[in-house]
């Protein structure tokens, strides 16, 4: 499988209740060295605003790739603002 352009880490968090998601996204983020990025993908509704709110707080930038009527794929960067 070819490595992903866009990301240096992949979670896919489908299915995954809050906080359990936010969570492994967080300990994701603090195992990823300077500059590197976190690609996950979400259920929408609560995950995804809990996800997207909570990483803002906490100081990251994250961006949505992709958002269809079932799912979010987030891009996030370990570099906080």
């Amino acid at each position: 499988m070819a490595k992903d352009l866009l990301a240096d880490h992949y979670l896919d968090l489908s299915g995954i209740a809050c906080p359990v998601n936010f969570v492994k996204c967080s300990l994701a983020l603090e195992n990823l060295s300077l500059n590197q990025v976190l690609k996950v993908d979400l259920d929408i509704g609560e995950s995804e605003t809990n996800v997207i709110d909570g990483l803002k707080e906490k100081g990251y930038v994250v961006k949505i790739l992709n958002k269809d009527s079932k799912k979010v794929t987030l891009i996030i960067s370990s570099e906080k603002k």
